[in-house]
């Protein structure tokens, strides 16, 4: 049985990441994917498509939700806002410097 993640914040979810919980990380992904696409719509690598883009953001998802500190006052999802759009800089930053 899938346990229902959308009764939990973000915050609650990675508390229960951190202690072993499967299923949680898929989740999170998914839930904030329509927020890496947006960010990749807005900033676009010269040579590169798109998906190259929202490939990088999930990256930078990834490392949110490994990385998070549930001891900090910043919320998860500005958290991730961040990790996503420093991930996306970089890409665009090296695929500069490759022309």
């Amino acid at each position: 049985m899938k346990a229902d993640y959308t009764l939990y914040s973000d915050e609650e979810l990675l508390v229960r990441l951190r202690d072993g919980e499967a299923g949680i990380t898929d989740h999170i992904m998914n839930k904030y994917k329509n927020l890496v696409r947006s960010k990749a719509k807005s900033m676009y690598i010269l040579g590169a498509d798109s998906e190259d883009l929202i490939q990088e953001g999930m990256i930078g998802l990834f490392k949110a939700v490994r990385d998070y500190d549930t001891g900090r006052d910043a919320s998860f999802s500005t958290f991730a806002d961040l990790c996503v759009s420093r991930q996306m800089y970089t890409a665009v930053q090296a695929a500069g410097r490759q022309k």
